[in-house]
């Protein structure tokens, strides 16, 4: 279910309309704000403004349950961890292992729960998850050969006759798009193993050890057809001439159009916002 999150989906949206450069702008911005906006109820609403991206991208109910399941993993585990090493806190909300016990609690000076640790882990949660929506809306409305494009050839400049693209080098756009498209097979492999380690009789009803053991037997093949996934890719890039020449040319060439303009214009002025919020004191990551 989660793979389906970070993969490319054909459809004719205004957002897969508009150009790759674009949503990258916009998702480096929010990039930005969520390391300089510091106040609990901003950080809210800037994870509250990618949500508009996705009803537009009018996703299917088995994905909104995979973004709810994965958004609230994101705060439980944000949650879990400050709520335990909250270094602010005062007076612990629950104490699950004393100073004064043996070993353990010598070593860690006992183990608290902080009710100010898990106010501060929900709103911290916010900064990590409007990047992961952001990033999510661009990899689901931008095909891969597209954002390759939109890495190497970022912007042009031309001197004299010649033209001077700004981007990174196409070797490390190949890498980024290739590590984008990992995680959804790395997925879908672990439930392929899965479905194949059931159908061999492998019990994964039980407790804890049980699911150790199904670890055990899924990691060898995972990482033998993640292997083998990266050779086939490897040979089928050399096969196609990758590096052969210094300049490659393109079949599709970016243009910004007029919904480009005004979704830019849109992104500097949300951005720039934000920024000047964090200069007159909105800003700062000190705890709540």
């Amino acid at each position: 279910m989660l793979r389906w999150l970070f993969r490319y989906e054909q459809k004719d949206t205004v957002i897969h309309r508009l150009d790759p450069r674009v949503k990258l702008v916009w998702l480096f911005g929010l990039s930005i704000l969520t390391v300089v906006l510091g106040v609990p109820w901003l950080l809210v609403l800037l994870f509250l403004s990618t949500l508009p991206f996705w009803f537009m991208l009018a996703p299917s109910i088995s994905k909104i349950r995979a973004m709810v399941w994965l958004f609230g993993a994101i705060v439980l585990g944000f949650v879990i961890s400050q709520s335990l090493f909250y270094y602010w806190a005062e007076e612990p909300f629950l104490t699950i292992v004393p100073s004064t016990f043996p070993v353990i609690g010598y070593l860690t000076g006992g183990i608290c729960l902080y009710s100010d640790g898990a106010m501060y882990g929900l709103f911290q949660s916010f900064r990590f998850m409007t990047t992961v929506s952001a990033a999510m809306v661009v990899v689901a409305t931008t095909h891969p050969s597209e954002l390759i494009i939109a890495l190497v050839r970022f912007s042009c400049l031309k001197v004299g006759n010649r033209e001077y693209h700004i981007g990174l080098p196409y070797e490390i756009a190949f890498m980024v798009s290739s590590a984008v498209s990992f995680a959804p097979s790395m997925i879908e492999e672990c439930a392929i193993i899965v479905n194949s380690m059931k159908a061999r009789g492998l019990e994964l009803k039980g407790g804890i050890s049980t699911k150790i053991k199904a670890l055990r037997y899924l990691f060898v093949p995972m990482v033998i057809n993640i292997l083998r996934g990266g050779r086939q890719i490897a040979i089928a890039a050399d096969a196609r001439g990758f590096r052969a020449t210094a300049n490659r040319t393109y079949v599709k060439e970016l243009k910004l159009k007029g919904n480009d303009y005004v979704f830019l214009l849109y992104t500097v002025v949300f951005t720039v916002t934000g920024l000047y919020l964090s200069f007159i004191g909105f800003g700062g990551t000190a705890p709540i």
